[in-house]
C-alpha cells in the first residue's frame, strides 16, 4: 500500500491524533464532524435497529458449508480495523468541504443514523428484501428444508451443498428417523400444528408436496379431517386412486369415517372403476356399512352402478340386512335396477333374500316389468319361493300382476307344489283373477294341477264366479274331476 502523503491530506500522525480525540492543530471543522460521528446515538436513532440487524443477518449471514481460511478474523480485530480505515477515509475525503454542513448541526443526525442503521440499507432498497427474508415460509417450503436438513444430517453431500432433493430423496427423507429430531425446532413447528402431532407431519409433508407414496400410510387418518379434506380434494383421480389402495384396511376405514361425509362423497364417485372397487372391497363390513350409507343419493348410485359385477357381489354381500335395505330402498329405479340386474342368480338370491319383508316389498314393487321379468325368473325355486312367500299380499298382487304371461308362467311353474299354494291362496281376489286369467291354457293346466284337492278348491272358490267358470272350461278333464261336485254345482258350466 502507498503511504506517501502529499502536502494537502493528513499525515499518519494527524490522523491518529483525530481518531483519539485531540485534534491538536486540525481544521475545527473536521473535529465537530469527527466527534459528530463518534457520539453516542439518540434514542430515536435506535428504533428499529434489532429488525434491521435481523434482516441484514438473514440476508447476508447464513451459515457456510466449507468455510475458508481466508475469512477467520476474529470478530473484535476486525471491528476495530473497518472503524479505523472507514474514519480515516471520512476525514481524508471530507476535510475540505463538510464545514457547512457540520457547522449547521445536520450532520449529527445523520451520522448517528448511518452508524446504527447503516447494515439495513443494501435490504431495505432491494425492493422489499427484508421483509421476505424475515417473513415465514409457506407449508410446503417448510416441508422441503425439513427433507434437506434430514438428508444433510444423514449424510447426504447434495443436500448439504444446498442442491434440491428429488420427490424421492423427499420421501426418503421424510421416512427416516431424523425427522422427530428435527422438528423439535420452533422453525418447524407450523408443521406440526398443521398436522396437529409431530408423527403425523411427515404424511402432510408427502400430500402437500405430492409425493407418490406416503412414508407411513397406516397414520395417514391422525391428521385432522379439515386437512385431509383440502389436501385430497385437489387430487386426480388417478392420484387419489393409488393413494387411497396404498393403505391398509384399518386406515383406509378409519379415513373414510372420519373425512365429512360430502369430502367422501366427492372423492369415492371420481375414482376410476378398478380403484373404487379395491377400496370397497378392502374396507371391513362395519366400515363399508358406514361409508355407502353415509353417502348422498346421487354419490350412492354412481359408485354402486360404476362396480363390476365381480366387485358389487361382495360389496353388497358383506352389508348387514338393515344397511342393504337402506341402500336398496335409497337407490332411485334406474340405478336399482342397474345393481340387481349387474348381480348373477346366487347373488341376487342372497342380496334379496336377506331383506326384511317391508325393504323386500318396496324393492320389487319399485322394478319395472321388464326388469321383475329378467330377475325372478333367474331365481332358484328355493329362493324364488322365499322371496314370494315373504311379501305381504297386496306386495304380492303388484308383483305379479305387473310380469308378462310368459314370465308370469315360469315364475308359478318354477314354484314347489306348497310354495305355489301359499302364493296362489295368499293373494286377493283380483289379484288371484287377473294372475289365473293372464296364463296360457298349458300354462294354467300345469299351475292347477299341481295343487292339492283342497288347495285347488280353495283357489277356485276365491275366483269371481265368472272367472272360476272360465278357468274351469280350460282346465282338463282330470284336474276338474278333483274339485267337489257342491262347487262346480255353483258355477255356470256349459
Amino acid at each position: 500500500m502507498n503511504t506517501h502523503h502529499s502536502s494537502r491530506g493528513l499525515s499518519r500522525a494527524a490522523a491518529q491524533q483525530l481518531l483519539s480525540g485531540s485534534a491538536g492543530r486540525e481544521p475545527d471543522r473536521l473535529a465537530r464532524l469527527l466527534a459528530a460521528a463518534a457520539a453516542p446515538a439518540h434514542e430515536s436513532e435506535l428504533s428499529g435497529e434489532t429488525a434491521a440487524v435481523a434482516a441484514f443477518e438473514a440476508r447476508h449471514l447464513a451459515p457456510v458449508a466449507i468455510p475458508r481460511r481466508g475469512q477467520m478474523i476474529k470478530p473484535p480485530l476486525a471491528k476495530f480495523l473497518s472503524a479505523k480505515v472507514l474514519a480515516v477515509t471520512t476525514a481524508v475525503c471530507l476535510a475540505g468541504g463538510v464545514s457547512a454542513v457540520a457547522s449547521t448541526g445536520i450532520l449529527h443526525s445523520s451520522a448517528s443514523v448511518h452508524a446504527h442503521a447503516g447494515a439495513s440499507q443494501p435490504v431495505s432498497s432491494a425492493g422489499g428484501t427484508s421483509a421476505r427474508a424475515s417473513g415465514a415460509l409457506d407449508p410446503a417450503q417448510l416441508c422441503r428444508k425439513l427433507a434437506s436438513q434430514v438428508s444433510a444430517a444423514g449424510g447426504d453431500a447434495n443436500a448439504a451443498a444446498g442442491q434440491v432433493l428429488t420427490q424421492a430423496g423427499i420421501g426418503q427423507a421424510l421416512a427416516s428417523s431424523g425427522v422427530t429430531q428435527l422438528l423439535t425446532s420452533p422453525t418447524f413447528a407450523p408443521l406440526t400444528a398443521a398436522a396437529n402431532n409431530a408423527a403425523s407431519v411427515p404424511d402432510y409433508c408427502a400430500l402437500l408436496l405430492g409425493l407418490p407414496r406416503l412414508p407411513y400410510p397406516a397414520g395417514l387418518p391422525r391428521l385432522p379431517a379439515s386437512v385431509l379434506s383440502k389436501l385430497l380434494s385437489p387430487m386426480s383421480a388417478q392420484r387419489l386412486g393409488q393413494l387411497l389402495t396404498s393403505l391398509p384396511a384399518g386406515a383406509l376405514s378409519q379415513l373414510l369415517t372420519v373425512l365429512p361425509a360430502g369430502a367422501v362423497a366427492q372423492l369415492l364417485p371420481a375414482l376410476p372403476a378398478a380403484a373404487l372397487s379395491q377400496v370397497l372391497t378392502t374396507l371391513p363390513a362395519t366400515g363399508l356399512s358406514q361409508v355407502l350409507t353415509t353417502l348422498p343419493v346421487q354419490s350412492l348410485s354412481q359408485v354402486l352402478t360404476a362396480l363390476p359385477a365381480t366387485s358389487l357381489v361382495p360389496v353388497l354381500t358383506a352389508l348387514s340386512a338393515a344397511s342393504l335395505s337402506h341402500l336398496l330402498s335409497t337407490l332411485p329405479v334406474q340405478s336399482l335396477s342397474q345393481v340387481l340386474m349387474t348381480l348373477p342368480a346366487a347373488a341376487l338370491s342372497q342380496v334379496l333374500t336377506a331383506l326384511p319383508a317391508t325393504s323386500l316389498a318396496g324393492v320389487l314393487t319399485a322394478l319395472p316389468s321388464r326388469v321383475l321379468s329378467h330377475l325372478l325368473p333367474t331365481l332358484t325355486a328355493t329362493s324364488l319361493s322365499r322371496v314370494l312367500s315373504t311379501l305381504p299380499a297386496k306386495s304380492l298382487s303388484q308383483v305379479l300382476t305387473s310380469l308378462p304371461a310368459g314370465a308370469l308362467s315360469q315364475v308359478l311353474t318354477t314354484l314347489p307344489a306348497k310354495s305355489l299354494s301359499q302364493v296362489l291362496t295368499t293373494l286377493p281376489a283380483a289379484g288371484l283373477s287377473q294372475v289365473l286369467t293372464a296364463l296360457p291354457a298349458q300354462g294354467l293346466a300345469q299351475i292347477l294341477g299341481q295343487l292339492p284337492t283342497t288347495e285347488l278348491a280353495k283357489v277356485i272358490a276365491e275366483l269371481p264366479v265368472s272367472v272360476a267358470a272360465r278357468i274351469i272350461g280350460e282346465l282338463p278333464a282330470a284336474i276338474v274331476a278333483k274339485l267337489p261336485a257342491s262347487l262346480l254345482s255353483g258355477l255356470p258350466l256349459g
